[in-house]
């Protein structure tokens, strides 16, 4: 019986510490409870606020690589754009250049249309006067040469008169030292060229001689001197041999 009463005593003093023990620990449990239940709240929000962040990260992506695409096709279309403007450009200063050409052929055709309506003459009259202005100037030229040819003639007669009325004593002293040799050689108008001059005191009219190989070939008169250069005349009845280009020169 005593220990059917101690058990129950031992049951109502467990059910009293339970019982004191829930109405102790229930605020705690519930706010355990509440701060799991806003914990599970907040973190569904967040990974709902995550879920909705990647999507708009993925779509922001997508969009950026859209927007970095249609970037990159306008500046290709800029790129075209520009290199045609630019060779629109080049174009448009060609045409520019032919203009002022064109301008500045009409400009000087029409300033040879007003010389040629000046001039009084018609279109058919002009090869006319051109064919007799060619003769004319052929007539000329050969007016000239005969000319030039007249006076050679008249010059060689008039040495060939010097000499033959010149005293021989009368010729200037030519330096001993001279040497030379013929450069051009006339044999028509009896004339040579000689590569010295006045710089090494070749007189006018002195008289050289012209020589091959230690034979004399002929005597000579200088008629024209330079400072490097002289033109003499062959002397009548001096001439040995015919001269040629690279004989000797020297002193008489």
């Amino acid at each position: 019986m005593l220990l059917r009463v101690c058990l129950i005593l031992a049951i109502v003093a467990g059910l009293g510490v339970i019982g004191v023990s829930q109405f102790m620990l229930r605020p705690q449990i519930e706010e355990i409870i509440k701060v799991r239940d806003d914990n599970k709240a907040g973190w569904d929000k967040t990974q709902t606020e995550l879920t909705k962040t990647k999507k708009t990260l993925k779509d922001t992506s997508e969009k950026l690589a859209t927007t970095e695409k249609n970037l990159d096709e306008t500046k290709g279309q800029l790129a075209s754009t520009t290199s045609k403007f630019e060779a629109e450009q080049k174009k448009s200063a060609g045409l520019a250049q032919n203009i002022e050409k064109l301008r500045a052929d009409l400009k000087s055709a029409s300033d040879d249309l007003a010389a040629w309506t000046n001039l009084g003459l018609r279109v058919e009259q002009v090869k006319s006067v051109i064919d007799e202005l060619k003769t004319q100037k052929d007539r000329n030229e050969v007016l000239v040469e005969e000319t030039k040819l007249l006076a050679d003639k008249v010059k060689k007669q008039a040495r060939r008169i010097v000499e033959l009325t010149s005293d021989k004593q009368e010729d200037p002293p030519v330096p001993r030292e001279v040497r030379g040799k013929v450069l051009v050689v006339d044999p028509k108008w009896e004339f040579v060229v000689l590569d010295v001059g006045n710089k090494v005191g070749v007189p006018e009219k002195g008289v050289l001689l012209v020589s091959r190989n230690g034979e004399l070939v002929a005597k000579i008169r200088v008629m024209s001197v330079e400072d490097q250069r002289s033109i003499a005349n062959i002397m009548p009845g001096w001439k040995l041999k015919d001269i040629v280009e690279g004989d000797a020169v020297l002193a008489y």
